[in-house]
């Protein structure tokens, strides 16, 4: 479950803690995988919270940005403390990620943008896009629908498992191999877009951060 926070105060044991506050635009895939990967990486110095949407269906760039809004207004912070915006480009586009990214900036939030979608990131879990045909690229980037409730990059995280429910995400196909994800990211991201503008995840920044909060950790 989610940590409780006292309004307006900072609680005891997170006292002296960096805190890493994470919104993200999917109410189950996104929290599930995130609050998994920072069980795994536990430093008494730093704490990670997937804040959680009161109402589901509020999911678009501006209510994600509200959830951080809100929870700098209700309880205590550091100038240390990150905040993370997590993010797709398919369903949104480039101009309404363009008025959230220019708010981040005035506030200092970090965006973990996908292109086309968080199941990209899990993607690169499993495989390397050089993995694959110019035309199946072209299909990720589209990432149509097929059939009831199912995306092309669905499909492909079923094809690769055998199985994938974005109600129900099982970390343990994914996170051994966090990384491989980012070290693949990396090596597709443009840095000279505020998000990738191709098939692309920033999310590794987002994961770097957490993965190196563990004493001695590295990534690649």
């Amino acid at each position: 479950m989610p940590r409780k926070f006292k309004p307006r105060q900072r609680l005891s044991g997170v006292r002296d803690a960096k805190l890493i506050i994470i919104a993200s635009e999917g109410a189950q895939t996104e929290p599930k995988y995130f609050r998994e990967l920072a069980s795994q990486y536990i430093n008494s110095k730093v704490k990670v919270y997937v804040l959680e949407r009161e109402d589901a269906s509020a999911s678009s760039p501006g209510h994600v940005f509200e959830e951080l809004d809100k929870f700098k207004t209700e309880y205590n912070w550091e100038d240390n403390d990150e905040f993370w915006l997590v993010l797709d480009v398919d369903r949104w586009g480039d101009a309404k990620l363009a008025e959230v990214g220019r708010l981040c900036h005035q506030k200092g939030y970090m965006l973990a943008v996908s292109n086309p979608c968080f199941e990209l990131w899990l993607l690169l879990h499993l495989r390397s896009l050089n993995a694959y045909p110019p035309e199946t690229l072209a299909e990720f980037r589209a990432n149509p629908r097929i059939g009831v409730g199912r995306r092309r990059l669905d499909v492909e995280l079923i094809t690769i498992l055998g199985e994938y429910n974005k109600s129900n995400l099982k970390t343990q196909h994914f996170l051994p191999h966090i990384e491989d994800a980012i070290g693949r990211a990396k090596e597709l991201d443009n840095l000279d877009h505020r998000w990738p503008d191709d098939l692309g995840s920033r999310v590794y920044l987002l994961a770097e951060e957490i993965i190196r909060q563990k004493p001695g950790a590295t990534t690649a």
